[in-house]
């Protein structure tokens, strides 16, 4: 089991709530449907992740974000889904929270935002 801290995290949260809305998940299913292969592949090859995630609204700045009720969210993934994330971590030198903030991120993007 996995426990996210989201609460100095307002972009994951946010980001969170657009997939939640979009595709009528909860916040465990959003972030699980963003952990995938497709995904993973683009955040690797694409190299900017690092530079998007910062960035995050700067399309709409007066767009007020979206906060979760609850932003501690325990999850299990499953052993693709760690494996996914495990790379990104690996080769991308980051933390848990900043390669599923990845994930979360190419995923809005493949709904239609920019990023």
């Amino acid at each position: 089991m996995t426990k996210l801290d989201l609460s100095d995290r307002p972009e994951m949260q946010d980001i969170i709530k657009i997939i939640m809305e979009r595709k009528g998940l909860s916040e465990v299913e959003s972030i699980a449907f963003s952990i995938n292969r497709d995904i993973s592949d683009r955040i690797l090859t694409t190299g900017w992740a690092s530079i998007a995630l910062p960035l995050w609204g700067h399309g709409d700045p007066k767009r007020e974000w979206e906060m979760l009720d609850k932003p501690i969210i325990e999850i299990e993934f499953d052993e693709l889904k760690q494996s996914l994330i495990n790379e990104i971590i690996e080769k991308e030198n980051i933390n848990i929270e900043t390669a599923i903030s990845y994930c979360l991120l190419f995923t809005v993007e493949s709904l239609g935002y920019h990023i």
